[in-house]
């Protein structure tokens, strides 16, 4: 497999990385212009800079900007002798007495969605989301879903019985979550499965009417001694711009995924 190869299945499971290239070479210097390495996330790594001090130093490099998510372009000189010119400059100590220039560039992990439902609103809600960097999962009990044309904007499609993924499905923490099924029995499902297993989010949105919302969450409720936590739960969903097609519902659902995204 060749490093281009592995940045297409890097992103296809929504794995973190940096991408080293050297761009620039001066002197006596172990990796030429054009070598690349990955570095994913957890210190993994792929192709090569020229190896030795070099390689350790991008690595190490690659981890700090992971977290950061910036891009970078740094340069360093190779040498055993520290300069006297007086020049701030990165000193990396290697016999080869040369200089290179090495961009960084991140790849991050991209925020996982959940859509329970691939009905009218699902479909539409995949439309809108196909061009905002999401990983977009799709959820529905119907074995005919999978064939609509937008549901192939999602990048898995999983049919099953709605409570038992929801029982059962291990998500990584801040994932975002709608709830769009074909009946109310399937929503209360999916809502009191992601409330009783505390699932870490910033978002569970629940298609639903003022009335609809309070009965879900009353129902939920008298399930326990304590009142759950429903700072997260979105019902009814969407920002209020108006429109009840399911265009426009899907546009005030996306909407509404983006504000509490970019929101600390």
């Amino acid at each position: 497999m060749n490093i281009f190869e592995k940045i297409v299945e890097l992103q296809k499971n929504n794995t973190a990385f940096v991408l080293v290239t050297i761009v620039n070479a001066k002197g006596s210097v172990p990796g030429k212009v054009g070598f690349k390495m990955i570095v994913t996330a957890s210190g993994e790594t792929y192709g090569t800079v020229g190896g030795g001090a070099i390689e350790q130093t991008a690595i190490k490099q690659s981890k700090e900007l992971s977290s950061s998510g910036e891009n970078m372009m740094k340069e360093y000189l190779l040498s055993e002798k520290v300069p006297k010119s007086g020049k701030e400059e990165t000193v990396i100590e290697m016999m080869c007495e040369g200089k290179v220039w090495v961009y960084y560039e991140v790849f991050g992990q991209k925020p996982t969605l959940y859509i329970f439902g691939g009905g009218h609103v699902g479909q539409a809600l995949l439309y809108q989301l196909k061009y905002l960097g999401y990983k977009i999962i799709l959820i529905d009990d119907r074995e005919n879903i999978s064939e609509l044309p937008n549901s192939k904007i999602a990048d898995e499609i999983i049919i099953t019985d709605y409570d038992k993924y929801a029982s059962e499905f291990q998500p990584i923490p801040n994932c975002f979550y709608v709830v769009l099924t074909h009946g109310h029995k399937h929503d209360y499902s999916v809502l009191k499965k992601l409330i009783e297993r505390k699932i870490e989010t910033k978002y569970i949105g629940v298609i639903a009417s003022k009335s609809k919302a309070a009965g879900l969450k009353k129902q939920i409720a008298e399930k326990y001694n304590d009142v759950p936590d429903f700072s997260h739960v979105y019902s009814p969903i969407g920002l209020g711009i108006g429109g009840s097609t399911a265009e426009e519902i899907a546009l005030a659902i996306a909407a509404e995924i983006q504000q509490i995204r970019y929101t600390d």
